[in-house]
C-alpha cells in the first residue's frame, strides 16, 4: 500500500493520509472543501464544491490519476436539498460526460467542529 500526500490539498489533523493506493485503486480519505493553506471553508456553496474538487484532482494527480478514473464517490451533505442543486452544477462542469457511481446522504454530524463544511467525499479511483 502506497499512502498518497500533497501540499496542493488540506491534510487531516489525525493519523488518516489523504488517500492510498493498493492494487491499483485510489482510495481518497475523507476530503473537505477547505482551501489547503488555511484550511478554511469558503463562506459561499458554490466556492466550497469548487474547492473540493480542486483538492480531490490535487489528490488524484499525486496519485498518478484524474478525474475520469474516479469509480465511485460517497458524499456527505450538511443540507442535502438546500445543497445539492450546487454541487451537482460543479459535479457536472468537472466530470462532464463521465458519471461515477455515487451516493448522497444528509447528515448535520462531520468535519471538525465549528468548521462548517457543507460537503465531504470519500472517492475511490482507478489508475489500472
Amino acid at each position: 500500500m502506497e499512502i498518497i500526500r500533497t501540499a496542493e490539498a488540506p491534510d487531516h489533523s489525525g493519523p488518516v493520509p489523504q488517500a492510498v493506493v493498493a492494487g491499483g485503486w485510489i482510495h481518497v480519505s475523507a476530503l473537505f472543501g477547505a482551501v489547503p493553506e488555511t484550511r478554511a471553508i469558503p463562506d459561499d456553496v458554490r466556492a466550497e464544491a469548487e474547492q473540493l474538487f480542486d483538492n480531490l484532482g490535487a489528490i488524484l494527480a499525486a496519485a498518478g490519476a484524474g478525474l475520469t478514473d474516479v469509480v465511485r464517490v460517497g458524499i456527505v451533505m450538511r443540507d442535502l436539498y438546500r445543497d445539492r442543486p450546487v454541487f451537482n452544477e460543479v459535479w457536472v462542469s468537472r466530470f462532464g460526460d463521465h458519471r461515477p457511481a455515487r451516493s448522497a446522504i444528509e447528515s448535520p454530524a462531520f468535519g471538525r467542529p465549528r468548521e462548517g463544511a457543507r460537503f465531504m467525499v470519500e472517492v475511490a479511483a482507478f489508475r489500472g
